[in-house]
């Protein structure tokens, strides 16, 4: 049935405005709405009101973090085509009336909403319709929790550094600070005054220390560190290091969560089958899948929907040219920047481990290619590996690759 209506939905935390218009692009209705079961209540009845049939109207709305999901789901399970789409694409079309003054309101955008879905309606349709995929959606809701423990690792152990600065700051030249056994030995003694002072054969008893034991005792007995700063700072040192093992293990147990829940759900096969891509390990491969769209990977030719794909994670080329001026050509990463990252750790993972991708790797740089711009063409290579193996529901099978000879 052909769209007569397009709902237009600006998201808010707290607010949400709605802009209902007819085919020939006349407001029909106008209204903010709490974000609240009363509100979505609200909004369904003003849209069967003034919506004969569901297949008539198209909601379109921005993709705002999560804030958009609940209303999507909502319109979505009620019978009305939803697409969700990038805020630069609303960016980029103004109504004629606000060209030129660029004004930014809620009804403002939901107006705007309403005629970039007018216009562009059966485009929207087939490249951002919404679906509702509740496995998907719990890896990604896994994988967000993921990067922000990850992320308050790196922070934690930025400032254990730092703590160590002051209390042992020759530790580094002798052994890597990260490591579990000097970390384990920190949390006893703290200083280098307490290292000092413990036997040889104590220090030994670690295997990890074992081999720099007698140098790490001499080099404490003979630190920078003042005494009292070294003993102020010990409280400090020993805290965070119980912070780091205590955040360490919750990463671990999250990682066995989502790897479990990828192995054993309707993500299974496809990740069985990635798996088998040199570059995507578990952990790569469940973040891969938890934010690659089923509409895109399987829409057109292979090819179409690797370029595609290479579009929504944002690792397509930027063009910057104007008249006889050609600017610098750049990965646009204007997409899903997760995808963006785990395709760019495959990438660097296949560089070193697959001998085809290897080899183009080296004939890249030795045509001057830097080395994120070697990845980004291995990004794309990848791509077109995924598709062929998701879609054929086939495992991938490597080539045998001459050894390549790059010139000194």
């Amino acid at each position: 049935m052909k769209t007569l209506y397009c709902l237009g939905l600006d998201v808010a935390k707290h607010k949400l405005r709605a802009a209902l218009c007819g085919s020939a692009g006349a407001i029909l209705f106008e209204a903010d709405l709490p974000v609240s079961a009363g509100g979505r209540a609200e909004l369904l009845a003003l849209l069967r009101a003034r919506v004969p049939q569901p297949e008539q109207l198209l909601v379109v709305l921005e993709a705002t973090g999560v804030l958009h999901l609940n209303w999507s789901a909502a319109l979505a399970q009620a019978g009305y085509a939803v697409v969700v789409i990038n805020p630069l694409i609303a960016r980029r079309f103004y109504p004629i009336e606000n060209a030129l003054r660029d004004s930014k309101t809620d009804p403002i955008d939901a107006r705007g909403l309403c005629a970039l879905g007018l216009l562009h309606g059966e485009k929207l349709l087939c490249k951002y319709r919404f679906q509702l995929e509740p496995e998907r959606l719990a890896l990604q809701r896994l994988q967000t929790v993921r990067k922000a423990l990850r992320t308050s690792l790196t922070n934690l152990k930025k400032t254990y550094t730092s703590l160590l600065d002051l209390s042992f700051p020759e530790l580094g030249q002798l052994l890597e600070v990260d490591g579990t056994g000097i970390r384990a030995l920190l949390q006893k003694a703290p200083t280098p005054g307490a290292i000092a002072q413990k036997r040889l054969s104590t220090l030994e008893k670690d295997w990890k220390l074992r081999p720099k034991a007698a140098p790490l005792k001499a080099l404490a007995a003979d630190s920078l560190a003042d005494p009292e700063l070294a003993a102020a700072g010990a409280p400090a040192l020993q805290a965070i290091l119980q912070s780091i093992a205590a955040l360490e293990a919750q990463l671990r147990a999250l990682d066995k969560q989502i790897e479990a829940r990828a192995s054993q759900g309707p993500l299974a096969q496809s990740k069985a089958l990635l798996e088998t891509i040199p570059g995507f390990g578990p952990t790569l491969a469940t973040k891969v899948l938890a934010y690659l769209p089923h509409e895109i990977l399987h829409s057109g030719s292979r090819r179409q929907a690797a370029a595609r794909l290479q579009a929504f994670m944002g690792n397509e080329p930027r063009l910057q040219e104007s008249g006889q001026w050609k600017g610098q050509t750049k990965m646009s990463k204007r997409g899903v920047e997760p995808l963006r990252t785990a395709f760019f750790q495959a990438a660097f993972s296949a560089s070193q481990s697959d001998p085809e991708l290897r080899s183009y790797y080296l004939r890249k740089r030795a045509q001057a290619k830097c080395h994120h711009l070697a990845l980004t063409h291995l990004m794309r290579i990848l791509t077109r590996r995924m598709v062929a193996v998701l879609r054929s529901q086939q495992p991938y099978q490597p080539k045998e690759v001459a050894p390549l000879r790059v010139a000194a």
